[in-house]
C-alpha cells in the first residue's frame, strides 16, 4: 500500500472517529442536560482527535512529497548515461537532393542508409611515445559500410556529396557517430584516449556546432580521454564566432590538436592559449628542418618553445624503420605512422593496454627497445 492509499485510509478513518465522537457529544449533553464534566471531556476527546488527524495528515502529506522526490532522482541516477546522451544529440536529416545525376544519387543513398542505421566502424592508429615506442593515444577515422558488407571510403563518395553540397551534413553525422561509438569502446576500457577529427565543414556549421557544444556537455566524462583534432588551414580561417565555440568546448575540459602543419615557423603560443596541446607535423617536414647546422639550432629552438608552450610534437607518416634514427635525434615527443601500426578496427585495440601491461609485469623489465608490431 503507498502513502496516498495509507494517507487516504487513515483520514477516512480518522474523520469517521471525530464524527462519531461530535455526535455522542450532542447526544450526550442533551441527555445530561449539558453537564460541564462530560461535555469538556468529549470536546477534549473531539478537539484531541482532530489534532491528531491534522498532524497526521501533514507527516505523510511531506512522507509523499520526499518519496516523490526520491523516484525522480533515483530515475535519474539509474538512466544510461549512453541512451541521456543520445536523447540530447543534434537532430540531423539527409534530406534528398533533386537534378542529381543517377550515380550520385545511388552512392548518397548507401551514405545515408549506412549512417543512419549504424554501419558505421571505428579505425584507430597509435601515436607512441618516443623513444620508447610505447602506445599513448590512437587516432580515430570511421568507416560506413554498405548493406553488402563493403567499405565506403571518403573517395567514394567525396566528389558526389560535395556536387550535392551534402559534405557538411555526412562529416557532422559521422563525428556524432565517432563519439557514441567511442563512448561504448571507452566503457570497456578506460584507457582509450583518442583523437577525433574535426573537418571544415562541422567548423563553419555555426548552427550545427552550437548543438554540438551542448552534446558535449553531457558527455564531459568524455574530456580526459578525447582530444579533437583541427587542420592548421581550417584553424587559420577561424571566424569569430567559431572561436567563441572553440573556448566553449575548451572550458568543458576538451583539448584540442593541429596537424596539416606545413611550417614550423607558426605562432604555438597563440595556438596553446586556444587550448592546442597537440601539434602534428610530417616527418619528412622535420628532418629536412635539420639539414644543416642553422637548421638544427631552428629546430632546437622551436623544440624548446613547444616545451615552454606546454605543446607536444607529434612526428606522423613515420613508415620505415631506416628512418628512426633521425628521428630519434630530433628529440620529439611523439610518433605516428604505418611503422608501429596501421589503422585498424577499434577492437583490435580494445584491451589492448590492459594485456600488455600485464605482459609486461609477468616479463619483467624489458632489456632495451622492442619495436613495435
Amino acid at each position: 500500500m503507498n502513502l496516498r492509499q495509507r494517507t487516504s485510509r487513515y483520514g477516512f478513518g480518522v474523520m469517521f472517529s471525530a464524527g462519531v465522537a461530535g455526535v455522542v457529544l450532542v447526544a450526550a449533553c442533551v441527555r445530561a442536560n449539558f453537564q460541564p464534566n462530560l461535555e469538556i471531556a468529549l470536546a477534549a476527546a473531539l478537539v484531541v482527535t482532530l489534532i491528531m488527524h491534522a498532524r497526521l495528515g501533514f507527516a505523510l502529506s511531506k512522507a509523499q512529497l520526499e518519496l516523490d522526490m526520491m523516484r525522480k532522482l533515483t530515475k535519474r541516477c539509474d538512466e544510461d548515461p549512453i541512451k541521456a546522451a543520445r536523447k540530447i544529440a543534434p537532430v540531423l536529416r539527409f534530406e534528398p537532393t533533386r537534378e542529381l545525376s543517377e550515380p550520385d544519387a545511388i552512392m548518397l543513398e548507401r551514405v545515408r542508409d549506412a549512417i543512419e542505421n549504424d554501419r558505421l566502424e571505428l579505425y584507430l592508429q597509435p601515436i607512441v611515445s618516443l623513444p620508447q615506442r610505447k602506445i599513448r593515444y590512437y587516432e580515430a577515422f570511421s568507416r560506413l559500410r554498405g548493406r553488402d558488407g563493403g567499405i565506403l571510403r571518403p573517395t567514394d563518395y567525396l566528389e558526389a556529396a560535395e556536387r550535392a553540397n551534402k559534405i557538411g551534413v555526412i562529416d557532422n553525422m559521422i563525428l556524432l557517430r565517432c563519439v557514441q561509438a567511442f563512448r561504448r569502446l571507452r566503457d570497456q576500457d578506460s584507457q582509450f584516449a583518442v583523437f577525433c577529427n574535426l573537418s571544415p565543414a562541422t567548423l563553419f556549421d555555426v548552427d550545427f556546432f552550437n548543438h554540438f557544444t551542448d552534446y558535449l556537455e553531457i558527455n564531459g566524462d568524455l574530456a580526459p580521454r578525447l582530444i579533437f583534432e583541427f587542420t592548421y588551414p581550417a584553424v587559420q580561417m577561424m571566424h569569430p564566432r567559431f572561436e567563441e565555440n572553440l573556448r566553449a568546448i575548451a572550458r568543458r575540459g576538451f583539448a584540442f590538436s593541429v596537424d596539416h602543419v606545413h611550417t614550423l615557423d607558426l605562432d604555438w603560443e597563440a595556438l596553446r592559449r586556444k587550448n592546442f596541446r597537440y601539434a602534428k607535423a610530417p616527418s619528412a617536414l622535420l628532418m629536412a628542418a635539420d639539414a644543416g647546422q642553422e637548421a638544427a639550432a631552428k629546430l632546437r629552438a622551436l623544440r624548446k618553445r613547444l616545451a615552454d608552450a606546454g605543446i607536444d610534437l607529434v612526428a606522423e607518416k613515420i613508415e620505415y624503420e631506416s628512418s628512426m634514427p633521425e628521428i630519434l635525434a630530433l628529440g620529439i615527443d611523439y610518433g605516428q605512422g604505418n611503422l608501429f601500426g596501421p589503422p585498424r578496427p577499434a577492437d583490435y585495440y580494445v584491451g589492448r593496454h590492459r594485456r600488455e601491461d600485464d605482459a609486461a609485469v609477468a616479463a619483467g623489465p624489458a632489456p632495451g627497445l622492442a619495436k613495435a608490431s
